[in-house]
């Protein structure tokens, strides 16, 4: 019995959610690959999302968290999808050490058009990636008009434009039918480096271009490094492994450090309206403040003032 729980321990950690770098041995073109089936999982449980709007937000967190494994240390990347259509934003933030969190927001005043593709979920609209960087004073923000509003393709165009990166962007989403959860996603990245031939490019492309999704390799139990030593046309290095969780650092004092900064008099007029749930936009978690929470406040704001 022992044996079997190590064993499942083993295989449970082989099968964590995780995103893997690799450069190829030529060094002529660098990858992601993520799965994060879990963190995105409970990502569309916490924010109560059907199965659209899952589906975006699942392939933007994936997107935002192989961006971040190219970072380093705390740096994190915003990624944000905006549109005139019935979702009117898809917005995920990821950090370099494996955190992922984002929600979606709806328009109830959305155009009424026919929805024939993907693209008419978002409309027209815009993508804004904001990266945030140590050594940079401000945060770095690209925003370019969305082309095809699938996420990858956006992001494909975005690196072209914004970073002259020749990059392929696999997004995939696999989805149960009788309950509406995610039940496989992931995605890569795959980037040419300085020195790539055209001709080596348009093969690599060719071939991802053409692979069954990236879901159906997870349905049978590989891992990001199994997918790129099974797809890649040639040899490579690892070089990072990262634990991908969906985790939001909000708490109740950081909620009341913002709430202090709306002065004395609103925080007695939330305190009387009996208005005390705060709501986490990037997770939805909630929290309740009591009386003794509002005291502290007005203890800390006095202290202050005095």
């Amino acid at each position: 019995m022992m044996e079997q729980n190590v064993e499942q321990l083993k295989k449970n950690l082989k099968l964590r959610d995780r995103a893997v770098k690799a450069i190829s041995k030529d060094g002529f073109f660098r990858v992601v690959a993520i799965k994060n089936t879990k963190a995105v999982r409970d990502a569309q449980i916490q924010h109560n999302l059907e199965y659209i709007p899952a589906f975006f937000l699942a392939r933007t967190m994936s997107a935002a968290s192989m961006y971040a494994a190219l970072m380093k240390g705390e740096e994190r990347v915003n990624i944000e999808l905006t549109g005139d259509g019935e979702i009117s934003n898809v917005f995920a933030e990821a950090i370099h050490v494996g955190e992922i969190r984002g929600y979606v927001s709806f328009n109830e005043d959305a155009p009424q058009r026919k929805i024939k593709n993907v693209a008419d979920i978002l409309g027209e609209g815009k993508l804004t990636v904001t990266r945030i960087l140590q050594g940079q004073n401000e945060p770095l923000t690209s925003i370019i008009p969305l082309r095809t509003g699938d996420v990858a393709g956006d992001m494909a165009y975005y690196f072209l434009q914004s970073e002259q990166i020749p990059t392929a962007v696999l997004l995939d989403v696999e989805l149960e039918e009788e309950t509406g959860l995610i039940k496989q996603s992931g995605g890569l990245f795959l980037q040419a480096m300085p020195g790539h031939s055209k001709e080596e490019l348009f093969r690599v492309f060719d071939i991802l271009n053409n692979l069954k999704p990236l879901t159906k390799y997870f349905d049978d139990e590989m891992t990001p490094k199994d997918l790129l030593a099974e797809i890649l046309p040639f040899e490579f290095d690892c070089i990072g492994s990262t634990i991908i969780d969906f985790f939001c650092r909000c708490s109740k004092d950081n909620f009341m450090d913002k709430l202090m900064t709306l002065g004395m008099k609103e925080l007695k007029d939330i305190q009387n309206d009996d208005n005390r749930e705060l709501v986490c936009h990037y997770c939805n978690k909630r929290y309740e403040l009591s009386d003794e929470d509002f005291s502290t406040m007005f203890a800390r704001l006095s202290s202050v003032s005095n």
